[in-house]
């Protein structure tokens, strides 16, 4: 007769056995996959644009884009503090223009914030 403890590890082994012999499958790499898909413009969902002021918590201000020039003092309601936020692909790629300016906000080599009339993507001054 065996013992419970024999049958115990038996029973063990043989799960780590059946484990081991099963495929090795990678798991898949959904930051790749995201970082493909945000590269190209999705044409099945549609195009996301809304308008938003962002607050500075610094400042107390809103981020406006006069023309070149991005600053965080604008009043609340200020028509250069309002900002579309556009996107057209899978993923967290999005477009910040300022409606009252029609510029984009960029950051150029030095990591200073522009604004741009017309956006690239991943445009670098």
């Amino acid at each position: 007769m065996y013992s419970h403890g024999y049958i115990y590890i038996s029973f063990h082994f043989l799960v780590l056995w059946c484990n081991a012999q099963g495929e090795n499958h990678p798991s898949p790499n959904f930051n790749q996959y995201v970082r493909d898909q945000g590269a190209v413009t999705d044409q099945l969902s549609r195009r996301q644009v809304r308008v938003y002021q962002l607050y500075s918590r610094t400042s107390g201000k809103h981020v406006q884009i006069q023309g070149r020039k991005i600053n965080a003092n604008a009043e609340d309601g200020n028509t250069f503090a309002r900002l579309y936020v556009e996107t057209d692909t899978f993923g967290s790629r999005v477009r910040i223009k300022g409606a009252e300016s029609g510029h984009y906000l960029c950051m150029n080599r030095r990591g200073k914030l522009v604004g741009k009339a017309s956006h690239s993507p991943f445009y670098l001054q």
